[in-house]
């Protein structure tokens, strides 16, 4: 009987290795090949480079009272709450390139790649306006991105993201591929009122969730063209629009953060631009220039004197006609520096003053 199982066990192995030769050769000449397509390559060209950042953040919370001694001795509440990101290697000793909101706050940051390496991170350079971020880790000979040129995007050629989206933490530490195209190039946007306002983003429907943030958008020839940045969402997750910061922008301010320092200044100024509509809403006599929405309390924007519904046309004596223009006037600016202001109030000109000054969460320490 033993003889008799053992033939029928030898029979089905034999079965199945013949079974498996022919499935081999009836399948189509080159199939390997053409598995292993562009967008196969690029990922393995960019994906050494990608490293999952994670932060965490000290939340302080209401003092609470000892319980023995609580007449006396309060103890402060401290939360620590954790955050993730993503971010890409740009020089092999150590500097590693991500988005601002990522890391900003900070108190402890580390980074991980994709081969499992693990490194705390020793330095942060934070461009706040920009939303960009460099951060620094005391390792040699690291994988490096190639970088593409963001200047020639064609829309609809295809765009992979790379990144952790969500902190999903798997054994496997190598980043989540989501693939897209460029659904369209020069998007300026405003997330939600009382964040940043982006300029001449890059658009994908390649899914960017919460945890990419930080992350390379990836043209098919594995070259990094742009900083997956933000999504347009109801709900969180992805709906197929993303956007991603050009990479030639995001370089060039990289490379300033690293030379120059931190550019963390903040003015409590929020601004739009004009269009016929809000003109009428806001009884403008202007469809030119930057139109402030909002000033928040005790910033430098307040003690210049400036107010909601003010439309900058000037500032250091360059003309304004959009939002845009006011931000790359400041886009070399630092802590410190004072900007001459002309504002239209109504029908009437005002010249103001404004002193950068550094923005308070600098205080909290990145």
């Amino acid at each position: 009987m033993l003889c008799l199982n053992l033939f029928l066990y030898l029979g089905l192995l034999l079965g199945a290795i013949a079974d498996t030769e022919s499935s081999d050769a009836n399948r189509p000449a080159g199939i390997e090949t053409t598995r292993r397509n562009a967008i196969v390559q690029a990922i393995e060209k960019a994906s050494p480079a990608v490293v999952s950042i994670h932060t965490a953040h000290a939340l302080k919370e209401h003092s609470r009272w000892d319980p023995i001694f609580d007449f006396a001795f309060p103890i402060p509440a401290v939360k620590t709450i954790p955050g993730i990101g993503s971010g890409f290697v740009i020089r092999e000793d150590g500097y590693i390139l991500t988005n601002s909101h990522v890391v900003e706050g900070a108190t402890e940051i580390f980074v991980t790649f994709p081969d499992g390496r693990r490194f705390e991170v020793i330095d942060v350079y934070i461009d706040r306006p920009l939303d960009l971020a460099v951060v620094q880790i005391d390792a040699e000979d690291l994988p490096v991105v190639r970088l593409g040129d963001s200047d020639e995007i064609i829309i609809g050629e295809w765009a992979i993201a790379l990144g952790n989206p969500f902190g999903l933490r798997f054994e496997d530490p190598k980043p989540t591929v989501t693939v897209g195209v460029i659904s369209a190039i020069n998007r300026d946007v405003r997330p939600q009122e009382g964040e940043r306002a982006y300029q001449a983003m890059i658009q994908t429907d390649a899914s960017i969730n919460p945890g990419n943030s930080g992350g390379p958008l990836v043209n098919s020839l594995g070259e990094v063209i742009g900083v997956n940045t933000f999504i347009f969402s109801q709900t969180g997750g992805s709906l197929g629009i993303g956007f991603a910061m050009p990479i030639n922008r995001a370089i060039t301010g990289a490379q300033r953060l690293i030379e120059q320092g931190n550019r963390d200044f903040w003015t409590g100024i929020e601004i739009h631009d004009i269009n016929p509509i809000i003109a009428r809403t806001y009884g403008l006599s202007t469809i030119r220039g930057a139109l402030i929405t909002v000033i928040e309390p005790l910033s430098p924007g307040e003690s210049a004197g400036v107010l909601p519904g003010d439309v900058v046309v000037e500032v250091n004596s360059t003309r304004i006609t959009k939002a845009e223009d006011v931000l790359k006037a400041f886009l070399n600016a630092k802590v410190g520096d004072i900007f001459s202001l002309t504002i239209l109030r109504g029908r009437q000109l005002l010249n103001k003053s404004l002193i950068l000054e550094q923005h308070p969460l600098s205080e909290e320490g990145n």
